[in-house]
């Protein structure tokens, strides 16, 4: 299939549903089980799915996306000198990725334009196995940034429980799997410029993500685009104020494909410069993803060997990310 498909259109079951979370958590009863179906709903149909009412405040979302425009308004000098490390953390410049696991790469797509700033956890009651790179004058970046990365994942780890629901598990059973934390979450802070781009060029090409869920809080900048069934690329309508879920590989391998892992792409054509704020969450380094024991049977085989977390994700920034898969010296 090309990935220069250019009519965008979206079937009717094509639609991301609006899931409103705000009775789930207050704790409404009856409310997880309903969300639960709803989320399952989504899921296993689209791979994707609005949330509404949720607990991020609008006025941190806000300013979470002043500080990234304000980051990638620095001169070059200064993003370079926090040039992304072996640990993922830091600025990749424009051109740094490329998603070569998409089932669309053909060799001939070009590296993706845009630039991006990488952060990890940044609070933790012991020392992190991870320091973040910090511009050093840039007031209220790092605060503001670190209180986003923060409230985000605390909504993710609120929505838990009717993860394992919709999945007929108990509803803590994915707690063990995202331990307080330890969890492997990555903000990437993008900035997808007005440029133009070149015949197989995207801001960000085809690809699906790695991660178990990323949560990305909606801008009115369009870019974002799904592969829907029918075939045809369909814009991700913004809804003011939601965070957009999607199911990413290893939520479709714990679940041997029963949450989809949705193609989606960016393509900037608004003429206005494009902020992106997700937060890819995957579970503990060390957690082996094995599939769910609802999600297999005697005519529903296991599609996917055990892999740890880290594993699964190192393997995918090399293949996808031009730093990772430069060589290492030797020490």
């Amino acid at each position: 299939m090309s990935t220069q498909l250019e009519t965008i259109s979206a079937d009717a079951d094509d639609t991301i549903p609006a899931l409103d979370v705000g009775a789930y958590l207050r704790n409404e009863p009856g409310a997880l089980a309903s969300l639960a179906r709803e989320l399952r709903h989504a899921l296993e149909e689209i791979g994707f799915f609005f949330a509404v009412n949720h607990s991020v405040p609008q006025g941190l979302i806000d300013r979470a996306f002043a500080e990234t425009a304000r980051f990638h308004a620095l001169p070059m000098e200064a993003k370079m000198a926090l040039a992304i490390s072996d640990a993922h953390v830091g600025y990749m410049d424009n051109e740094g990725e490329l998603p070569r696991t998409s089932p669309y790469y053909t060799g001939t797509l070009k590296p993706d334009v845009g630039e991006a700033f990488f952060i990890k956890r940044e609070i933790a009651p012991f020392p992190l196995q991870v320091r973040n790179q910090w511009p050093p004058d840039l007031a209220g970046f790092r605060t503001t940034l670190t209180e986003y990365f923060e409230a985000t994942e605390a909504f993710f780890r609120r929505m838990l429980p009717v993860f394992a629901t919709a999945l007929e598990l108990p509803a803590n059973y994915f707690d063990v799997a995202f331990g307080r934390y330890k969890a492997l979450s990555v903000l990437r802070v993008a900035h997808f410029p007005a440029d133009p781009l070149e015949p197989d060029q995207f801001n960000v090409g085809p690809h699906t993500d790695s991660s178990f869920v990323t949560l990305l809080a909606t801008t009115s900048v369009p870019g974002l685009q799904l592969l829907g069934r029918n075939g045809q690329w369909f814009p991700a309508p913004p809804i003011p104020g939601s965070i957009l879920f999607n199911s990413g590989d290893m939520l479709t391998r714990w679940t041997n494909g029963r949450f989809l892992s949705t193609p989606h792409r960016v393509l900037n054509r608004s003429g206005r410069d494009r902020y992106s704020i997700p937060l890819f969450v995957h579970p503990n380094p060390d957690f082996e993803i094995r599939c769910l024991p609802t999600c297999s049977g005697p005519d529903n085989p296991p599609k996917h060997h055990p892999i740890t977390s880290q594993a699964y994700l190192e393997w995918f920034m090399r293949e996808n990310f031009k730093h990772a898969a430069k060589p290492r010296l030797a020490t």
